[in-house]
């Protein structure tokens, strides 16, 4: 059986966009100025978002960009393009069949205009300038084609998994047919032989009352009829008797469930001769061997069948996962036999606490699922508050004293927007898991969009400043050539809430992004670098650090001036410290980003860019940013990975940087099998998880090693 951690559902989120990444966007910029598309992929990047853009100026340049790979949006605007304006793009879009979300920037967004738009199919009009309206415009539509692309991919693997069960059922030694409007459409060898025909061509048409005894005909239609009229799908184990070509007939159990056969919808019907034996079996099967409750291969059954019907609305329900917190200490310090004991105590008391039509089930070693059919949130939290505070002072007997254990219960609803069973599995086990010291209930709530807006998040980022809440974090920077005498890392940052939990800086919020306490922050950040490159060079270790400020930050005048005098006042090496900004930050604010790199050059440290090549201007940015290192945007990692993007186009990508004599850094490094496609590209520098997540010390042991 799939364990909630083994969720299909939550693979594919994971390979969408991974956990501890930012995830990338391709987008196309057509009838813009060059100077319009950079301040346009910053703010798209505060959005926990990691834009690559291209900007086109011809229909010839947009039809062979989108022959070329997959595009996740397209922004236009008419700046610079007349020809080539929103209606044409969309045309285009059409005439080659790609679902690409369109998004228009006009000085027009009155009525007529956003009906203009709607009716040649723009999904979205806004001004000229959106601001962090167009953040949350972005979100919305790259969500509404991840939904679109999962369920085309869903289809596809749908017609597949058909056509592999349908060879499996053609080879079955079970009897199998396929209804449809209850006369057989198909029936395998198996069935033809059981039923005493000579080839299935003789069963077609066949009605399910021809197979019956007269006595039984009325009863399985109209338990059949029952299920149609609610919507729900079928899945039926009934006994019945069989009548055979000779109109003879015996005793069997039929299997009715609902499937899909030849693209719609049937039923297949599967005959196990000698019904009361494989009934005995059957209810065997389906019943945990320790607790008698029903086991987790039958939830997930009946399961499947709740989430299908509440899909057709008015029939939601709840899952209440129930994880017992000293299962494991109890099993380890007193043995099997103790915690059977409390494991079939609390089964007990779980079963005299539901009865039909709520279902408990033992799921996994450890926890137990009620599938409680309420479709009120709050009675059920009121009774999951009640169950856990039960289940806590049961005292039960064992031997000369009392074993006990405290549980941690998550909820999930279960409603016409459910995802799959295992998901819900998956999302009432994560609710449990916020209950850090056990002990308590509550109700899964999906996350929020990662661009919603906290009205006070610049007062939490001062507040983090002055509390000390802020952390930092560090990932090591590795050199795939020879052996480097100084060791790198990039410094990260987490902000702590109020449960010392780290957030990534992404949900900061888009607000801070845009404003001067970043400044503060990045102060910060590089007044306590400093302090722990003193302490790392005091043990005697040479420690460089590439430290990121923000876009904000390059118009500070007193920041290095500041920062120049704490070098020289803690004795640290300049060439330890590389200053970090995002490309498009430089492209934005160019004049004060060379002005920037000026001041580093003069105090002999460093300068990166990072996200090279997510701007249509990188090659300016770099032939006017004076920079010592250049970090790949993560997408051509991603792309040279999976095939998209050749070693032959990166490394002439790469030209230019490389004949300057400026060490190139690839991020997101996640295996060993995209290592060596960019040391064959020259890169020189890696960094990723596959070397090291980050730390809160500089500790990776390779550089020890070495």
């Amino acid at each position: 059986m799939m364990t909630a951690s083994e969720s299909a559902y939550s693979m594919l989120d994971k390979l969408a966009a991974g956990t501890h990444k930012r995830s990338a966007i391709n987008i196309i910029f057509v009838g813009f100025e060059s100077h319009e598309v950079d301040p346009l992929l910053s703010l798209i990047r505060t959005g926990r978002l990691s834009p690559r853009g291209r900007r086109i100026e011809s229909r010839e340049e947009l039809a062979q960009a989108l022959s070329q790979r997959s595009w996740d949006l397209l922004l236009c605007s008419t700046h610079t393009n007349h020809e080539l304006g929103p209606h044409a793009v969309v045309q285009l879009l059409h005439h080659q069949d790609k679902d690409v979300p369109v998004i228009e920037l006009s000085s027009d967004t009155s009525e007529a205009a956003q009906l203009r738009a709607y009716k040649e199919g723009i999904h979205a009009l806004l001004s000229e300038r959106p601001g962090e309206l167009l953040l949350h415009v972005v979100h919305q539509q790259l969500q509404a084609l991840d939904t679109r692309r999962r369920l085309r991919q869903a289809e596809t693997m749908l017609e597949v998994t058909e056509r592999h069960v349908h060879e499996q059922v053609v080879s079955s030694r079970s009897a199998i047919g396929y209804l449809h409007d209850a006369k057989l459409e198909f029936a395998n060898d198996s069935l033809v032989e059981l039923l005493g025909y000579d080839r299935a061509s003789q069963l077609q048409g066949v009605t399910l009352d021809q197979l019956l005894i007269p006595e039984q005909r009325s009863e399985v239609q109209e338990t059949l009829s029952a299920h149609l009229e609610q919507n729900e799908p079928i899945d039926l184990r009934l006994g019945l008797r069989i009548v055979r070509s000779d109109n003879s007939n015996f005793s069997a159990e039929v299997q009715l469930q609902t499937c899909r056969y030849l693209g719609h919808i049937s039923l297949s019907m599967t005959i196990h001769p000698d019904n009361e034996l494989l009934i005995d079996s059957a209810e065997h099967r389906d019943e945990d061997a320790l607790t008698g409750l029903k086991n987790g291969t039958y939830l997930m059954q009946r399961l499947d069948e709740t989430a299908q019907r509440a899909l057709t609305g008015g029939h939601d329900a709840h899952l209440l996962y129930v994880r017992l917190d000293q299962y494991r200490h109890l099993l380890a310090e007193l043995g099997g036999d103790a915690a059977n004991t409390l494991l079939k105590s609390i089964a007990s008391r779980l079963e005299k606490a539901f009865s039909e039509p709520h279902l408990v089930c033992r799921f996994e070693d450890d926890s137990f699922i009620v599938l409680f059919q309420h479709a009120d949130a709050e009675d059920t939290q009121r009774i999951g508050r009640k169950l856990f505070r039960q289940i806590g002072e049961l005292k039960i007997p064992y031997e000369q004293s009392t074993i006990s254990s405290t549980c941690s219960i998550g909820i999930v609803t279960i409603n016409d927007s459910a995802p799959p069973a295992s998901e819900l599995i998956q999302r009432a086990h994560k609710a449990a898991d916020e209950l850090v010291n056990g002990n308590g209930c509550t109700l899964f709530h999906a996350q929020k969009l990662v661009h919603a807006q906290d009205e006070d998040a610049i007062k939490r980022i001062l507040n983090a400043i002055t509390d000390s809440r802020l952390k930092m974090l560090f990932q090591p920077v590795v050199s795939l050539g020879e052996e480097e005498e100084v060791h790198e890392y990039e410094v990260l940052i987490r902000l702590l809430d109020h449960n010392d939990s780290p957030l990534t800086p992404n949900t900061f919020l888009t607000s801070v992004e845009q404003s001067d306490v970043m400044v503060k922050m990045d102060r910060w950040v590089l007044e306590r670098s400093l302090q722990l490159l003193r302490e790392e060079l005091d043990k005697g270790h040479r420690n460089r650090l590439f430290i990121n400020i923000a876009g904000r930050t390059l118009r500070s005048r007193s920041l290095l001036t500041w920062f120049a005098s704490q070098i020289e006042e803690l004795r640290i090496p300049p060439d330890l410290l590389v200053f970090q900004i995002s490309e498009t930050d430089a492209a934005t604010e160019l004049e004060y980003a060379k002005q920037f790199a000026e001041k580093v050059r003069a105090m002999e440290c460093n300068l990166c860019i990072k996200h090279f090549g997510s701007s249509p201007n990188s090659h300016r940015v770099f032939a006017e940013v004076n920079a010592n290192y250049l970090k790949l945007d993560g997408a051509y990692i991603q792309d040279l990975e999976s095939g998209d993007l050749s070693i032959k186009a990166l490394q002439e990508q790469l030209e230019p940087t490389l004949s300057h004599g400026l060490i190139v850094i690839a991020p997101l490094v996640e295996n060993t099998r995209v290592i060596s496609k960019l040391f064959r590209c020259g890169i020189q520098r890696i960094q990723g998880y596959y070397l090291q997540p980050p730390r809160e010390t500089m500790d990776y042991d390779y550089f020890e090693e070495r």
